[in-house]
């Protein structure tokens, strides 16, 4: 059985089960034990509650196994049965952890915002739009994943989730990262037959998106650029003033049926994939979490939430060798 002691007698275990190094690990235990009393405060006096503060069965298992246990189960995605066993607990410690620990996970991470999906259009405020500054390089890369579900018994779940692209039923999630490798947007998860491109137009991706950034994304979001609004512009030695798009929005050319792409083109999409790919590596990284990788097999309520986990570990992941790298360079 695997305890505290283990962990810190053994560091290289902690990077076979959760696939963090160990000091990163340790650092987001502390973090979370820092934390830990006034989360459980506000989780005690959530409204609808009927125990009384403190009332109920105590947890068997210490914080920092607990969150090893957690981790452990969204970096293998084995059976909850079999992460309880190497640990000490239950089937049921794992499951119910995943509800009362992803939260405070989320608070200690940087996590990406999260755009819901809405069949029509709504007025956008400040609040719901990226921030230039946002992004490191003034990018924006657009792009989507599909993750494999059990079938449903329900005929119309059935067919909403089959994706034809993927020959499975799945879940469909819409990344948006800047050029360094940050995510800092996912869409709420949707059913797999909705394509990329209607995907895209239900998160409002294109008018969430700052004033003077580059976006890019892939084939499969032809025409986004149509739908990059005007602004007006003066020029301030002329007076003059011009309908400019008041954001860059590319994708690759397609090639024509029958035809064939011009040298022109042909560079175009190649310069603008050296790019976009940077999205593609952010997904990967993700999927490096098999939960996010393999069959999910949990309630679909709690997708979202562990969606914007993972990917706040990658980020932080990303932050720390970026900031080692940089420190190395000088």
């Amino acid at each position: 059985m695997i305890t505290q002691e283990t962990l810190r007698q053994d560091p290289s275990l902690i990077t076979l089960l959760t696939g963090l190094p160990a000091e990163t690990f340790w650092q987001l235990v502390q973090d979370a034990e820092r934390e830990y009393p006034a989360y459980e405060h506000q989780r005690w006096e959530r409204p609808g509650r009927q125990r009384a503060v403190g009332g109920g069965r105590k947890f068997d298992l210490p914080l920092v196994i607990r969150i090893a246990m957690l981790l452990t189960y969204l970096r293998l995605h084995i059976l909850q049965a079999l992460v309880a066993k190497l640990f000490g607990g239950t089937q049921s410690d794992v499951s119910r952890d995943l509800r009362r620990l992803l939260p405070l996970l989320k608070q200690l991470l940087p996590v990406p915002e999260v755009w819901q999906v809405v069949e029509t259009p709504q007025e956008l405020t400040e609040r719901d739009k990226l921030v230039l500054s946002d992004l490191a390089d003034g990018q924006a890369l657009v792009d989507a994943t599909e993750q494999q579900v059990y079938r449903s018994k329900d005929s119309l779940s059935r067919k909403a989730h089959y994706s034809g692209k993927k020959k499975m039923f799945t879940l469909k999630t819409q990344f948006v990262t800047d050029g360094e490798h940050h995510i800092k947007v996912v869409s709420s998860a949707v059913a797999g037959a909705k394509n990329d491109k209607k995907l895209s137009d239900e998160t409002q991706t294109v008018e969430r998106l700052p004033d003077g950034c580059k976006g890019k994304a892939d084939k499969g979001y032809q025409g986004l650029n149509k739908q990059v609004s005007l602004v007006t512009v003066v020029n301030v030695e002329t007076g003059e003033q011009h309908q400019v798009p008041r954001l860059i929005m590319e994708t690759p050319f397609k090639k024509p049926k029958g035809g064939e792409l011009t040298e022109e083109q042909v560079k175009f999409n190649r310069q603008l994939n050296s790019i976009r790919v940077r999205v593609e590596h952010c997904i990967g990284w993700v999927k490096n979490w098999k939960i996010i990788s393999t069959r999910f097999r949990c309630a679909h309520q709690i997708y979202d939430l562990v969606m914007q986990v993972v990917c706040g570990l990658v980020n932080w992941q990303t932050q720390r060798w970026q900031i080692a790298k940089a420190l190395v360079a000088t």
